[in-house]
């Protein structure tokens, strides 16, 4: 590696984080290869300079992680004036003999990542690797004409990955606009009120929350979607009543998750004897809160593996079905992911929550929007139990507070919202099969096993 990079440390402190200037880089912007500054803190232009005295990241210096994530790395964007974080890493490339770009892939590839686990030091907290020993690790960097082909196929291949997670993305805000307008601010709901109180169309204003429109707009619609939003603003109610979570729509329920789950339980980690023993192959995904994303994705690729027989004997009562919720309750609270049909028959550790509801047609797309919701993370950070390890209990999940509507409502919900999910479902499984085929080729072009015209029609069929 030192002979195609040098290699600068970051700040072993943390400045006070302010809400504009520059950025205070966080290892938890590294993920999938890409720098995520939604994650990242600011500082001011004093500390700015304080903590760059070390080193100032510039364009195409390739950010990682020293301490925890290891493996982790990104490429730092043009046009922006940042520091490294705490535990945070640079490489900077010598242009001369490398391609910041082939520099990033080689750094993910299978082989780069194989020499970071076995250079890992194993602390009492955390794993780390040293900086200084980092210059000695090997790393194949082949002729730069090499390189350019190399980084036009996978740089193409990443483009179309990242565009379906922007795609998933923009879903899951137009989801979580919905839900926030109907279950938390009740839009629909005030817009009639306040209309009735004015002698004004109630129904009619609530098409305006609904639908984001003016007045005026509203006559432009198709009579057809005309029509359909006039009678899903009919089922909203006009008035707001007292309860538990304060004013709420007249004639909706205020229903804790243990009335509306069968199930609400927990996973265990296997005992390390009966792995030993255990005779058969380990061939069931294990789920752990490191495998969730903030977004909800389960990374399939680095699930562990358990033997079936302990599984179904001493895991038995965390055996995962389709359209389970899960819920970390230890570690980082608050990650929410719905079980698909490939995990159907997995399991978790005890670091996860399992919600299975009774009425899954009904209330899943409803319980999944409510558990990622603010007021849900809040109520549960403030009954977290600080030890080793924050941690949360299922009881504090069986007393997470749902508003369920009244059935007619209920069902325009789901009929609005179903869409949603099932095309991000769909698209995170093109996710999946387009990042799996790039880290089966990225491998093998990268070593020169085979040639890119010999990949590009693999990477056609693909997309």
């Amino acid at each position: 590696m030192g002979n195609v990079a040098e290699v600068y440390d970051g700040p072993h402190a943390t400045p006070k984080k302010i809400e504009q200037g520059p950025y205070f880089l966080s290892i938890s912007s590294l993920e999938n290869g890409a720098l995520d500054l939604s994650k990242s803190a600011h500082l001011s232009e004093k500390d700015f300079v304080k903590w760059t005295k070390r080193v100032t990241p510039q364009e195409g210096d390739l950010l990682f992680s020293y301490e925890t994530r290891l493996g982790e790395a990104a490429l730092m964007p043009s046009n922006i004036t940042a520091c490294l974080g705490r535990r945070m890493g640079l490489l900077r490339p010598n242009t001369n003999k490398v391609i910041p770009e082939y520099l990033l892939y080689a750094y993910l590839s299978p082989s780069f990542q194989e020499t970071i686990r076995s250079k890992t030091i194993h602390g009492a907290t955390v794993d780390r690797i040293a900086l200084k020993e980092m210059p000695s690790f090997p790393i194949r960097i082949p002729p730069k004409e090499e390189q350019i082909v190399v980084v036009n196929v996978l740089k193409d291949h990443c483009s179309k990955i990242e565009l379906n997670r922007r795609i998933n993305q923009t879903l899951e805000e137009m989801a979580q606009a919905i839900f926030k307008s109907w279950f938390v601010d009740f839009e629909p709901v005030k817009a009639k009120t306040l209309a009735k109180a004015n002698g004004q169309d109630p129904e009619r204003a609530a098409m305006c929350a609904i639908s984001g429109k003016s007045d005026a707009e509203l006559d432009h619609l198709p009579p057809g979607q005309l029509v359909q939003l006039r009678a899903t603003a009919a089922l909203f109610p006009d008035e707001l009543i007292d309860s538990e979570l304060g004013l709420i729509p007249k004639g909706w329920e205020v229903k804790s998750m243990r009335e509306l789950a069968e199930i609400i339980t927990k996973g265990t980690t296997p005992r390390k004897p009966d792995v030993l023993v255990a005779k058969d192959p380990a061939i069931i995904p294990f789920i752990k809160v490191k495998d969730l994303t903030d977004s909800g994705e389960i990374l399939r690729a680095s699930l562990e593996m358990i033997p079936e027989s302990i599984h179904e004997k001493a895991l038995k009562r965390s055996i995962l079905k389709t359209n389970d919720l899960l819920f970390s309750i230890a570690g980082t609270i608050g990650r929410v992911s719905l079980i698909e049909k490939d995990l159907h028959n997995s399991n978790v550790n005890q670091a996860l929550a399992i919600i299975r509801l009774k009425d899954i047609e009904n209330h899943l797309w409803l319980c999944l929007q409510t558990l990622k919701c603010r007021r849900i993370r809040n109520e549960i950070a403030s009954k977290v139990v600080q030890g080793v390890q924050a941690n949360a209990s299922l009881a504090n999940i069986g007393d997470i507070r749902v508003l369920v509507p009244r059935k007619n409502l209920l069902a325009a919900w789901n009929k609005l919202i179903a869409p949603f999910n099932l095309q991000k479902m769909g698209v995170a499984q093109q996710i999946r099969d387009l990042s799996q085929l790039r880290d089966t080729l990225l491998p093998k072009l990268l070593s020169g096993e085979i040639s890119v015209n010999a990949a590009e029609p693999s990477i056609k069929e693909a997309v």
